[in-house]
């Protein structure tokens, strides 16, 4: 699955140089490590670590707050958002209005959302929800 991400990596930033320039270099790996980081605080937790602790706290392995804890790191990624869209609107509209950035960006979501399919992946997450919430 990794190796299907980094051909479309390569082919996205071979497409974007053709359409933006020499500046896709830059904007499309940030906007992948971006993409990659942020979906990895907002959508993991609530994708794979929800089910988890609600399978936990059915077998009173775990108690109940730690569901309200898996929602408090995606609300606040979602609320930093805003308020850095909020402050500073005229840069949160040019980085809308990247292609290349964009593009990245929605391919590392891309790919966290297919990481659940990997067996490291999971049992990665897996030890760090145990870490983490234990």
């Amino acid at each position: 699955m990794y190796a299907i991400i980094a051909l479309v990596f390569c082919l996205l930033l071979g497409v974007m140089i053709k359409a933006q320039g020499i500046t896709a270099l830059l904007w499309v790996p940030l906007g992948f490590a971006i993409g990659l980081f942020a979906s990895a605080q907002m959508l993991l937790p609530i994708l794979m670590g929800l089910p988890r602790a609600i399978r936990l706290v059915a077998k009173r392995q775990m108690r109940s707050g730690v569901i309200g804890r898996i929602f408090v790191t995606p609300l606040i990624w979602f609320v930093l958002l805003f308020v850095v869209g909020f402050l500073w609107p005229s840069a949160a509209e040019s980085l809308y209005n990247n292609a290349a950035l964009n593009l990245g960006g929605w391919l590392g979501a891309f790919a966290i959302l297919l990481s659940p399919l990997s067996k490291k992946a999971h049992s990665d997450f897996r030890e760090d929800f145990d870490k983490s919430y234990g």
